[in-house]
């Protein structure tokens, strides 16, 4: 649940499906969450089902909301897995757009289905799999709209991209070594399209280790790699320009070539009861950077609480810089059953 402006409480149901089993396939069919990806945190081939980034929750998988789909997973052996998903009903990633922007989302038609298609191995030495997507952006891109005294409009619309992604997980004693990468080709191949991202590569790879009995450390590299770019502030026309610097931002791509880092380091005490963690994510081309430091105390087996925040930091012009106004903290209480 959550509450709306008026301070009434709204709900929303995350996930309900119904599932077949087979002697060798599941089939899943309804309101489901289907997450892809082994790397921590930043998975750049997670493209199937959305996320609320309005309301503020403490930790990542709490944002995911499910989309009507159906997901066919079929065991060729007993460590590789085909699933295959499939969609007609868009459904994007809830972020805040400017008052009076219009947006516009594909139709929901079968001619702009979703699909989805991944071969998994799990077990033996290393975890790995290959994927396929064909569907939409979970992001808005905007475009500038008519011109009068007022000023210019924004549209904000759902391109179609393609992704071909691949990723790994391997332990070698307490260490653990995860890499996941993914070409992704958008509408605008030329880059050109001041109003569209260009296609690109993003990669990332790292390594966790847990020290002592519970203090865990995770270091990763990440590098997205823009192609056909083109700068965005040498664009002649100021409407057009300040729109497209503003979705290279969003989308990460100020730049031909970015780099950064992410690291999260947690340990437990009392019998696991304390948690404490602080993750961070650190653009080192732009020198921008967000930390999410996390409190949790289990009260009972059935009652937890967690205090926590989220602290954007950077030039205004910078992807996490640009978020400064939604720094914040947050407190949860949780009842498991």
């Amino acid at each position: 649940p959550s509450t709306g402006n008026s301070g009434e409480t709204q709900g929303r149901l995350l996930e309900g499906y119904v599932t077949a089993h087979f002697e060798k396939a599941d089939l899943r069919i309804g309101k489901q969450i289907v997450s892809w990806g082994r790397a921590d945190g930043i998975n750049p081939t997670d493209n199937l089902t959305p996320r609320d980034y309005v309301v503020l929750l403490p930790f990542d998988d709490d944002q995911r909301f499910g989309i009507i789909a159906l997901k066919l997973d079929t065991y060729l052996s007993p460590e590789h897995t085909l699933t295959v998903f499939t969609t007609p009903l868009f459904e994007p990633s809830r972020v805040m757009l400017p008052v009076g922007s219009v947006k516009t989302r594909p139709a929901r038609t079968l001619s702009n289905n979703e699909f989805g298609l991944k071969l998994n191995k799990v077990g033996g030495d290393a975890d790995w799999s290959v994927s396929y997507f064909r569907g939409f952006n979970l992001f808005p891109d905007a475009r500038v709209i008519g011109s009068s005294a007022m000023g210019s409009g924004l549209k904000f619309h759902y391109d179609r991209i393609s992704v071909l992604g691949a990723d790994f997980a391997r332990n070698y004693g307490r260490f653990g070594f995860r890499g996941e990468l993914a070409y992704v080709d958008t509408a605008d191949d030329a880059g050109t399209e001041p109003g569209a991202k260009n296609p690109y590569l993003f990669w990332i790879a790292g390594v966790d280790r847990t020290f002592f009995e519970n203090l865990n450390i995770n270091v990763q590299f990440f590098q997205r790699r823009v192609r056909n770019y083109h700068n965005p502030q040498h664009l002649a026309d100021s409407t057009e320009r300040t729109v497209a610097i503003q979705n290279a931002i969003v989308g990460g791509q100020l730049d031909r070539v970015s780099n950064g880092i992410s690291f999260r380091v947690g340990n437990k005490w009392f019998n696991d009861t304390l948690e404490a963690e602080i993750s961070a994510v650190v653009n080192v081309t732009r020198h921008d950077n967000f930390i999410r430091p996390l409190l949790t105390y289990a009260f009972s087996d059935h009652w937890k609480g967690t205090l926590g925040a989220e602290i954007y930091r950077g030039a205004a012009q910078t992807q996490f810089g640009n978020l400064k106004s939604n720094r914040g903290g947050f407190a949860e209480l949780r009842y498991g059953f």
